[in-house]
């Protein structure tokens, strides 16, 4: 554990398994979230809400957490892995076995030691981390590059030394070859610190870009690449800096004035990075696009369009294999996470964020990635089709086995997917980018109720037209002023019976009708309907016989028997 340090206390914390994790395996495949697209599973390990928001709603509520189901179901990988408010920076030691996280309010930078699955030491900083890099396989050595232009070193016993660079920083990058330290932000220039010598280099002037938004280092070679405006990315050797390697055109002019005139500054290469060979290079633009290089050739092997219209904010290659075939590039703008091939462009796994991600970050070899996002927990992802679970936390195969069979999270059920052609014909355009489209393979996702405004909206003569049809068809069933004669099935057998059965059926379900009529309704339609009663209508053996027919019948032939009797005109004796 850390020492105390000048720049914030150390907070040890004892190496404890998560609650809900190990204790039972049961209760966290319950509470655990998952969804799936293009049947690749996505788990969605912090889902819920966190230990502080749990004891602030049982303060309120003065109940004890004891019985709270929610509560004893979540799922902490790793204890205490979230800040006060919001995440900024996400970085994994080389070694695997640390993740440094900084985060606000106030300013703060975590230590969190994996094999323990618990936060080693947290510290207290001046100002808000732009980026932070570890200088050492291990926890030992850190820089953090701050929002008020210093750069600050740490060490194993906390601060260590801080100093100030000339313009705002956006990017640090480091080479373990030559000791070196370059900044790049808001300058043509890029600094360079040697920190074998403890000096200041001299700057690297760029050539046509103005300034730096990411600096990516090739693991290969001593070269190192500049991401900046004017869709450019310019390259020079570490071996001499004042000789500029060629440049690479990321964004095309076209796509640059397109994306201004839609409100987004397009003519950006936002972020950068090397495949850990050296030999692909990706960049991600303001526009939502993301590009895969080989070194050798300025023609992209494949690109990728997020459809989201939002900068991509973080670019990432994620290995799976040793093939070519499974190199991936992870790439994040504010809203989502795509992860595709970077032969082809084909999606392996999405991602859709409720908070805006501020990075994105894969944990080597292994099916899991970070994103810093504004919200308080840290977010954890695993995707078993990129990797197996790492073996600090290997518990998660058996859990998302035991998950196979279970049902999965339905998305968008009450929405209404769009094109970008029909928002344009709904004249909601101006809504893409906001929380009302969820973006979606080549569209978005609109509440439906929303889409029955727009469309009502669109033909407001409509809905007028329905009112007035709808008003007629109500008029018309109120128009009972003859008796309606309604002609029935013929039957052979008892035709008067099956009349009358037909008239109380009827008289049943008009409207205002009686208890006792509807009951007589009922007891018609099933002795019309059932097919046990069918024989009386269609065999001569079950016809009725008419009672006052027989009875007046009989009573000619007796009194033509009668002696002495003569019957009168009319059929009176």
């Amino acid at each position: 554990d850390f020492p105390a340090g000048g720049g914030g206390g150390a907070a040890p914390l004892a190496a404890s398994a998560p609650r809900g994790c190990l204790a039972g395996l049961a209760p966290p495949c319950a509470a655990m979230q998952v969804t799936e697209f293009n049947d690749v599973k996505v788990y969605d390990l912090s889902a819920g809400k966190s230990l502080p928001q749990f004891l602030e709603e049982a303060r309120k509520k003065q109940k004890s957490l004891r019985h709270d189901e929610d509560f004893r179901k979540r799922i902490d990988i790793v204890q205490d892995f979230e800040f006060n408010i919001a995440s900024g920076r996400i970085v994994v030691s080389p070694d695997g076995e640390f993740v440094a996280a900084t985060g606000v309010y106030p300013p703060e930078m975590r230590l969190f030691e994996l094999r323990g699955l618990g936060m080693k030491c947290s510290r207290g900083l001046n100002a808000e981390v732009v980026d932070c890099q570890f200088l050492s396989d291990d926890y030992r050595k850190l820089v953090f590059l701050m929002e008020d232009r210093t750069v600050e070193f740490h060490a194993q016993y906390g601060y260590h030394h801080r100093l100030r660079v000339p313009k705002a920083g956006r990017s640090l990058a480091y080479d373990q070859e030559s000791c070196t330290l370059l900044v790049g932000g808001s300058s043509a220039d890029v600094v360079r610190l040697d920190l074998e010598l403890g000096t200041f280099q001299t700057p690297v002037p760029l050539k046509v870009i103005e300034e730096v938004n990411q600096l990516a280092v090739n693991p290969a070679m001593p070269v190192v690449s500049c991401a900046g405006d004017k869709g450019l990315v310019e390259s020079f050797d570490l071996r001499d800096s004042k000789k500029l390697l060629r440049s690479l055109r990321v964004a095309d002019p076209e796509d640059a004035d397109a994306a201004v005139g839609a409100g987004i500054s397009g003519d950006n290469v936002t972020c950068c990075a090397y495949s850990p060979s050296g030999m692909h290079f990706a960049a991600g633009t303001a526009s939502g696009v993301v590009k895969v290089f080989d070194i050798r050739s300025s023609k992209p092997l494949a690109q990728r369009d997020h459809n989201n219209g939002f900068a991509i904010k973080s670019v990432v290659f994620h290995s799976r294999g040793s093939d070519f075939k499974d190199l991936l590039v992870g790439s994040a703008d504010q809203k989502s996470v795509k992860v595709w091939e970077a032969g082809s462009g084909k999606i392996a796994a999405s991602v859709e964020s409720k908070y805006t991600i501020n990075q994105l970050v894969f944990y080597p070899n292994s099916g899991m990635f970070f994103t810093a996002v504004d919200n308080q927990r840290i977010g954890v992802y695993f995707v078993p089709s990129l990797g197996l679970a790492p073996k600090w936390c290997s518990f998660l195969d058996s859990i998302t086995e035991e998950l196979e069979e279970g049902t999965k999270k339905e998305v968008f059920d009450d929405y209404q997917f769009v094109t970008t052609d029909e928002l344009e014909q709904l004249g909601a355009k101006e809504l893409i980018g906001t929380k009302f489209l969820q973006p979606y393979m080549h569209g978005y996702f609109m509440d439906y109720r929303l889409h029955a405004k727009l469309k009502a909206a669109l033909d407001p003569f409509r809905y007028e037209e329905f009112r007035k049809e709808r008003i007629r068809q109500k008029i018309e069933a109120k128009r009972t002023m003859r008796v309606r004669v309604k002609t029935g099935k013929k039957v052979d057998v008892n035709q008067s019976f099956h009349q009358k059965l037909q008239a109380e059926a009827e008289e049943g379900e008009t409207e205002g009708a009686s208890k006792k009529r509807k009951e007589a309704a009922e007891r018609a339609k099933a002795l019309l309907n059932e097919e046990r009663f069918k024989s009386i209508f269609e065999d001569a053996d079950f016809a009725i016989e008419d009672k006052d027919l027989s009875a007046e019948k009989a009573t000619t032939s007796l009194s033509s028997m009668l002696p002495g009797k003569k019957r009168r005109k009319g059929g009176r004796a």
